[in-house]
């Protein structure tokens, strides 16, 4: 087999509202294992930072002349994702164009409608992706026949006009096993000058994963890591810090569904890097589990280094946490906010808000809720029901599914989505009350200036959430 050579392109939102962002780390693990596994020559594209994506792409097609091109996309980036794979073709029809990320894992028919797309991965793509490559390399033109494709398990594909998937491909149980990201292949320090996905402040930071897969069932998820909690030992999360630490910074962000699921082994992890001497700056902008915190664990990250920790409420009605799956107890989220609070570790609460079945009176419950916490900041959410998720059955079955939204509406501030009871007048005026109602009050301004570990931009990202949210709607409304 010859030497693969990959061009992997990490998608972006071309109208997104929200300011923070993050290092493409999927891709750059796919791009290690590629290395690692099947010696190949990858390069990566980020249409973060490029002013016309299309024509970087196609310069980047030229040079390289790759045998393979990988897309990734989140739903709100599926256009340009798609976008790009029709300049991929049109410059160069032979060359197979696969699609990945929770988009195409979510909505496969979708992603495979475009005849610009091959094939799709589905779930987490180091092991797919990497076989799949091996089999173009391997097979040349053959790769394209239904039965060489059905024997790579975790893909779908388009067959006769109707999407055909492949077996089930399982977790990857060793996550220790997985190379480190490959930060050599994109200019990380880019996103230092652009703030990531904790609000606090523009800085030197880099993310990681210590764990993947989540066992709880909460309707809204993409669950494109399964449900089964699959942790990394402590000791390969501390090898990767202390590679953090020579790349320039200790401003870490933690993307796990859920870190602390297993109460020992985040203790654990906090405690080798106290013996490692390798305290850092933790943040957890993806939230840990609020109701499983133990106070042991907070005073080790206190010790540690703690930036900021998001807790994910969504709701202060039980029906609706019952509804959800989510399940919390609000009264231990209640304790570890005060716990956190107490140790003045700056924290972020999230909020659902316009859910299905939602009552006016569930509503401003969890408004009361985060206006009478000791939260620092909050961030009110509109649900969305993403394809293939109970969420979306419950939008369909409540007939609050819209005609006129297209992907990029897939975010999370701004959406055009209200399945709620209440009319959208309501709705609108009861979500900006939520910020005002939070963000006017001087002792929590004063807590947020004393307490936060951020910059100078603090009060601009604050502002700009709200800001972003109101331009929308009335954009959307004109």
């Amino acid at each position: 087999m010859k030497r693969p050579s990959v061009l992997l392109i990490k998608s972006r939102s071309v109208v997104s509202k929200i300011k923070g962002t993050t290092p493409p780390l999927g891709i750059l693990y796919i791009a290690a294992c590629l290395r690692q596994r099947l010696g190949a020559e990858v390069r990566v594209v980020d249409a973060m930072f490029e002013p016309d994506a299309a024509a970087t792409v196609l310069a980047a097609l030229r040079e390289q002349q790759p045998d393979v091109v990988g897309i990734s996309a989140l739903t709100a980036e599926s256009f340009l994702a798609h976008k790009l794979a029709s300049a991929v073709k049109g410059a160069s029809p032979g060359t197979p164009v696969v699609m990945g990320g929770p988009h195409p894992t979510s909505d496969p028919d979708s992603a495979l409608s475009d005849s610009n797309v091959d094939a799709v991965v589905m779930g987490e793509g180091e092991e797919t992706f990497t076989e799949l490559v091996r089999v173009i390399a391997e097979e040349g033109p053959r790769w394209r026949e239904p039965a060489t494709l059905r024997a790579v398990d975790g893909i779908a594909f388009s067959h006769e006009g109707k999407t055909e998937l492949t077996r089930h491909r399982a977790p990857i149980t060793d996550l220790d096993s997985l190379p480190f990201p490959a930060w050599d292949l994109i200019d990380y320090k880019k996103f230092w000058k652009a703030g990531g996905m904790a609000t606090v402040g523009v800085r030197p930071y880099l993310p990681i994963f210590t764990s993947r897969g989540c066992p709880y069932h909460c309707v809204f998820c993409h669950q494109i890591f399964g449900k089964a909690f699959r942790a990394r030992s402590p000791e390969n999360v501390a090898d990767e810090v202390a590679q953090i630490h020579k790349l320039g910074t200790r401003n870490i962000e933690v993307l796990d569904d859920i870190s602390n699921f297993d109460p020992d082994r985040f203790d654990r992890m906090l405690e080798l890097l106290l013996e490692r001497e390798l305290r850092s700056v933790l943040s957890f902008p993806n939230a840990i589990r609020a109701d499983l915190i133990r106070e042991s664990s907070i005073d080790l990250l206190k010790r540690v280094g703690a930036g900021e920790v998001s807790v994910a409420v969504e709701t202060a009605s039980e029906r609706l946490q019952k509804l959800l799956k989510k399940n919390l107890s609000l009264d231990k989220v209640s304790r570890t906010i005060d716990m956190l609070a107490n140790r003045r570790i700056f924290t972020r609460g999230f909020f659902m808000l316009g859910l299905p079945t939602e009552t006016e009176e569930e509503l401003r419950a969890t408004i009361r809720f985060a206006h009478a916490s000791r939260l620092h900041l909050a961030l009110f959410f509109n649900p969305n029901p993403f394809h293939n998720t109970e969420m979306y059955e419950m939008f369909k079955k409540a007939g609050k599914l819209r005609s006129d939204v297209s992907t990029i509406d897939f975010e999370y501030f701004g959406a055009p989505f209200n399945a709620s009871d209440m009319p959208d007048s309501t709705y609108r005026m009861l979500y900006r009350w939520a910020y005002y109602g939070f963000y006017l009050n001087p002792a929590r301004a004063y807590r947020i200036a004393r307490d936060g570990p951020f910059g100078w931009d603090i009060p601009a990202r604050v502002y700009g959430l709200f800001r972003n949210y109101t331009s929308f709607r009335r954009l959307k409304e004109s």
